[in-house]
């Protein structure tokens, strides 16, 4: 989905995001693309986290698939597991809070860590 607005997601950008992350080798009959690990509905307080574009707070991969994204923008990003590992070692990967997405987070660093991000841009400054 495109989204609308004057406003794209930039370099210095502060936007709030709804996400879902899966593992993408993970993936079962119910989830093909993937079981979820985090979602910001079920991890998160406010529904949504928010950042600011480049500051380092999140993964570079999921960053650059954002770039050029619109308030209400839907959009699937890929990030491949040499990614995602070194976003874990530099903390930029966002920690689950349930039993069973922190059980899959630990398990995901054991294979292919390539992950699935979709991703509803809900604000953006």
């Amino acid at each position: 989905r495109e989204g609308k607005g004057e406003a794209v997601v930039q370099a210095g950008s502060k936007v709030a995001i709804e996400m879902t992350v899966r593992c993408k080798s993970f993936s079962t009959a119910n989830e093909p693309g993937g079981v979820k690990y985090f979602t910001t509905k079920d991890d998160t307080d406010f529904n949504e986290i928010a950042f600011t574009v480049g500051s380092g707070e999140i993964l570079p991969g999921l960053e650059e698939g954002m770039m050029g994204m619109h308030r209400n923008a839907l959009r699937r990003i890929e990030v491949p597991s040499v990614a995602v590992f070194a976003a874990k070692k530099a903390n930029q990967l966002p920690l689950p809070q349930t039993k069973d997405g922190k059980r899959r987070f630990d398990s995901l660093f054991k294979t292919d860590a390539t992950l699935l991000f979709e991703v509803l841009v809900t604000r953006i400054k």
